[in-house]
């Protein structure tokens, strides 16, 4: 178990701990001259079977930030209150620190009980016992100890040994996550990071990413708690040494990731406002973000209001000056950048980045859906809003790319362009195109087909070619001339539109035509009026043009095609063979075939050919 000190400076933290564990924890030279913690301390007691480890973090105000560096949430507080001072700013702050980062378990180690008068220590009770009040720790309970003495040390101990018995391991599901508070480098044995495990689990040999950057490094060997160990879990104190690195040393606030991490510059958060705090919160205030080891500066943007009260809890828009790694559900602690004091803090809700408003009222409804849900059911909630980016998923739960996929593949929903829709509104937007053609036509004889952009009905226009695609695929469009039109429907010719045809009639009217530039020549039209209305007879389905030189009637493309058909069977053919088949020209041949295959009716494979698709395709407009 891992037990965090917290409490004012010089009530005694480093010196109780020392008497447990025999060892000091202020390891710098500054700290050991001035008798003051400044930075992280570690020192770690085996007793009954168990290893408690204990990190001592700074009491003075100047070092808070060492301080919440060294809080994670599966650890077990112990709040350390002098008994002759009694509760103190920093004791209060720290208190508030354990909240706001989600430990829920704590013990209270009254110290230096041997300078007091019974009155003072019975004092002493009360103020605790206010403070704790309304918190996790209101029934934590109370040891009085003298360090230099031994007194009610023993009774501590056992105390924090019987939890450490009784403690659940925290679940270490999910990638592996490790904040990183010291790097160093050991002669012979190469670079050594320590931190607290935050999720998943890491064995010897297991490859791991170093956050900023992504440079992937090896597992050279483990130490958990202080002890030679082969893996490490959610929740453990961890030295790892690691290979492959030749760059600078890792820096605190650095991260070992079992996946890449970008790192996330807008962070969402339902942020708690401390009581205490001692004027309103104003929007956009310059703000510090404390992710466990990391650190950014940021601007607090509130999105339900222009102001928050102490007490309050906001809906916050964090704009971080610099990436941080956190993903849902990690912790924050907000101190305000001008009182150099702590604000508030959350958890995170959402880390995908925002085009547009930060208050718009679609993505407040997203946050919403988010907040304080597990991946299935919060995906399952922003489905039923509209589209999913897929990509942002990643990083927003820290899923592998295996749970990703088992994760959608439980939603009820499919992949579009990138994005995930709810199989309901992909069909809905189906029927919704579907309908407005059928209607539209029907209500106007004359119609030669809707483009893409021509449908008014809410489908977003980023999946409406696709949408279409499948409707003509299935056979419920058509598509001619990049208009869409229901199938088998036949628009309404006009006087000069069949006119043209009955002109065209006889000339087509045979296995191969001649070419559209003859034609012009035979009808003594000029060719671009006749392309004009060429285009509009293949618009509404009078006639097929096969490529900008050669028209076709129908019939008489569907007997080409079944000579393709015959041809076929279980073999390929070549464009000989359907040349000579069809009683046709080279040139007309490979025209047809070409037209066949943008169709999907035959497939090329290299020299020869094979009908791939139903006859139907070949009235319709290549997708």
């Amino acid at each position: 178990m891992i037990v965090t000190l917290a409490g004012h400076v010089d009530h005694g933290k480093s010196t109780l701990v020392e008497r447990i564990t025999g060892g000091g924890t202020d390891r710098l030279a500054e700290e050991r001259r001035r008798g003051l913690t400044i930075d992280l301390g570690f020192a770690y007691l085996k007793a009954d079977g168990q290893t408690l480890g204990f990190v001592d973090v700074p009491g003075h105000h100047r070092f808070i930030h060492n301080m919440v560096a060294g809080v994670a949430t599966h650890q077990h507080a112990l709040l350390v209150i002098a008994a002759d001072d009694g509760p103190m700013p920093q004791t209060r702050e720290h208190l508030q620190i354990l909240e706001l980062m989600g430990i829920r378990q704590g013990t209270v180690a009254l110290t230096k009980c041997d300078r007091v008068t019974a009155e003072r220590l019975q004092q002493a009770h009360t103020e605790i016992r206010g403070l704790l009040a309304g918190t996790p720790l209101a029934d934590a309970a109370v040891f009085e100890t003298a360090a230099l003495s031994g007194q009610g040390v023993d009774a501590l101990v056992a105390h924090l040994l019987t939890w450490a018995r009784n403690e659940s391991a925290p679940a270490h599901t999910g990638p592996f996550r490790l904040a990183v508070d010291r790097a160093f480098q050991l002669k012979g044995t190469g670079l050594v990071v320590t931190g607290t495990v935050h999720g998943g689990a890491i064995a010897v040999d297991g490859t791991v990413r170093l956050f900023p950057g992504d440079r992937a490094l090896r597992v050279r060997g483990l130490h958990v708690q202080n002890q030679p160990a082969t893996s490490a879990r959610a929740g453990d104190r961890a030295a790892i040494n690691l290979a492959g690195h030749d760059g600078q040393l890792p820096q605190r606030g650095a991260w070992l990731t079992a996946l890449p991490e970008p790192g996330h510059r807008v962070l969402v958060t339902r942020l708690k406002v401390l009581d205490d705090f001692p004027r309103p919160v104003r929007h956009w205030t310059p703000v510090h973000v404390y992710q466990a080891t990391s650190h950014s500066t940021a601007r607090l943007a509130l999105l339900d209001g222009s102001r928050a009260q102490p007490g309050d809890t906001v809906l916050a828009h964090l704009q971080l000056d610099e990436p941080l790694p956190a993903r849902h559900g990690d912790r924050l602690v907000v101190r305000d950048h001008g009182l150099d004091r702590t604000l508030g803090g959350g958890s995170v809700i959402d880390n995908r980045p925002w085009r547009g408003r930060r208050r718009h009222p679609a993505r407040l409804r997203e946050v919403e859906a988010l907040e304080g849900l597990d991946p299935a059911r919060a995906l399952a909630a922003l489905l039923a809003l509209g589209p999913v980016d897929i990509a942002p998923l990643h990083g927003l739960w820290h899923l592998d790319t295996p749970d990703l996929e088992a994760l959608l593949a439980g939603s009820d929903a499919s992949a579009h362009q990138g994005r995930l829709v709810a199989d309901a509104r992909w069909q809905a937007w189906r029927q919704m195109l579907q309908q407005e053609c059928q209607s539209r036509h029907a209500a106007d004889a004359a119609l030669q087909g809707l483009r893409e952009n021509d449908f008014e009905a809410p489908v977003p226009a980023d999946f409406r070619a696709e949408l279409l695609n499948e409707l003509t695929t299935a056979g419920t469009l058509q598509q001619r001339a990049r208009r869409y039109q229901p199938a088998r429907h036949q628009a309404a010719l006009s006087g000069e539109e069949s006119a043209l045809l009955e002109r065209l009639r006889p000339l087509l009217d045979q296995p191969q035509p001649p070419s559209l530039g003859d034609i012009g020549k035979i009808l003594r039209m000029p060719l671009r009026t006749l392309q004009s209305g060429v285009a509009a007879l293949a618009g509404k389905g009078a006639l097929a043009q096969v490529n900008e030189r050669r028209l076709y009637l129908a019939d008489r493309l569907m007997h080409l095609a079944d000579v393709a058909q015959s041809l076929s069977g279980d073999r390929e053919f070549t464009a000989r063979e359907f040349r000579d088949a069809a009683g046709i020209g080279r040139n007309v041949a490979i025209d047809v075939l070409e037209y066949f295959d943008a169709r999907g009716f035959t497939r090329r494979l290299g020299d020869t050919r094979r009908v791939v698709g139903d006859r139907s395709r070949i009235l319709r407009k290549s997708s």
